[in-house]
């Protein structure tokens, strides 16, 4: 056996026996430097996850080969999105979600994010004619958003330089929880927390209407209360798909 189990102990208990600073920022620092494994960053968070529907049988129906394609082709146009916001503090792939967090002190920052998701869902359109063009099958996604005021730690094996920052909240496990319901069991495609939609619903989406507009409250079983979806989309782009996507 390898591990040594009696040093494991010695460090479990040291670990549990030292004081984490907890710094409260209006911001979430970009620099990794200002994060140890003696303290820990509590900011507001805003996080977005794209999620495959039905992404099992996605897998089954085609070939390694060109299933890597796909999942390519899509992966890296979503992320391209989401790095557009400079906010970004991380963006990856978990499974068959691309996510991203954000550092989101303003409620500017909320709108922002959810923008990034009506493009993303507006770029959901123009990628599936796209491969129904090229006779591959198609999917749904689902798009969840969750802010709240998070402590950020980072966690992983001093000195190893394998680490990550935790997110001790209910942003990110509220953004992964929706996406997995949108565009299943009634919800639309892009679903919402209610610190998140209390934070956007009085901003204009349009000169006509506000985004509160746009959004259905509905329970989710998921998270165990209500929570808010819709269907936008960016009308530009979607007529320019719906025109044939020339030029």
């Amino acid at each position: 056996m390898s591990y040594d189990y009696k040093n494991g102990k010695k460090r479990i208990q040291s670990i549990l026996n030292s004081k984490t600073e907890i710094m409260i920022t209006e911001s979430i620092p970009k620099s990794e430097e200002e994060f140890t494994y003696e303290n820990g960053i509590k900011s507001w968070v805003g996080a977005i996850f794209v999620d495959i529907v039905d992404s099992t049988s996605l897998f089954k129906d085609y070939k390694d080969e060109k299933l890597a394609r796909i999942i390519r082709a899509f992966c890296s146009e979503v992320i391209r999105i989401l790095k557009e916001n400079e906010k970004y503090v991380q963006i990856g792939i978990r499974g068959d979600c691309v996510y991203a967090i954000y550092s989101a002190p303003r409620q500017d920052d909320l709108k922002r994010i959810l923008s990034d998701s009506i493009m993303i869902n507006t770029f959901h359109k123009m990628f599936c004619h796209i491969l129904n063009n090229n006779s591959f099958k198609s999917f749904d996604i689902g798009i969840g958003l969750g802010a709240s005021e998070d402590l950020i730690i980072k966690a992983g094996q001093k000195g190893s330089g394998i680490n990550d920052y935790v997110w001790i909240g209910s942003a990110v496990v509220n953004a992964s929880k929706l996406s997995s319901e949108g565009n299943r069991n009634n919800f639309k495609s892009i679903v919402i927390d209610s610190c998140f939609y209390n934070n956007i619903k009085n901003y204009s989406a349009n000169d006509d209407y506000k985004y509160s507009h746009y959004f259905t409250q509905k329970y989710s079983s998921k998270l165990g209360e209500y929570v808010y979806d819709c269907n936008m989309i960016t009308i530009d782009f979607h007529d320019w798909i719906e025109g044939g996507m020339n030029g």
